[in-house]
């Protein structure tokens, strides 16, 4: 039987954690049998972020968010991912990395994200979190709910790809 929570987590924690579990397997089975060349299609005009982007772009955010959470400085992000964004404000292009590569960054990230969560308490959920690009605090709850959000709108963007894609080869 299916079900949403994440064993070893408190339980206020362990479903949003379920939820982002989920979300990273849907996007693996997504992504699983790409070819390189789908990976970095930028859509019809060669404009829009590309799969390995959008992946990349996920991992990084998570572990911001996992920096939030911990209320530790998240500028130790671009040591490990670079700049969140150009200098025209769009998402680095990621190009020519596998990928299972991408995956197995993004996954890196979650197991952090859980090992964290496995040293918090019930009552830490509803603890504040200050996320500097938001108006105003969220809970830890609400935080992982929203990570788990954020990675569903990106697979919509990435079916769309996969169509675009596909559309182009059969008639490109």
């Amino acid at each position: 039987m299916r079900d949403l929570t994440s064993p070893n987590l408190p339980e206020d924690l362990s479903v949003p954690f379920g939820l982002m579990e989920d979300a990273f397997h849907r996007l693996s089975r997504l992504v699983s049998d790409m070819s390189q060349d789908e990976v970095d299609y930028r859509g019809p005009t060669g404009e829009v972020n590309s799969t390995g982007t959008l992946i990349q772009h996920l991992a990084a955010t998570d572990l911001g968010y996992l920096y939030c959470i911990k209320g530790e400085p998240s500028e130790k992000l671009i040591d490990e991912f670079g700049p969140d964004r150009t200098e025209d404000g769009r998402l680095p292009t990621v190009n020519g990395q596998p990928v299972d590569s991408l995956l197995a960054s993004y996954r890196s990230v979650l197991d952090r994200v859980h090992e964290y969560l496995m040293t918090r308490t019930e009552t830490d959920a509803t603890l504040s979190v200050t996320v500097p690009w938001w108006p105003e605090p969220a809970s830890v709850r609400y935080v992982l709910w929203h990570m788990a959000g954020h990675s569903m709108y990106h697979q919509g963007q990435i079916r769309r790809l996969r169509e675009w894609y596909k559309k182009e080869k059969v008639h490109g």
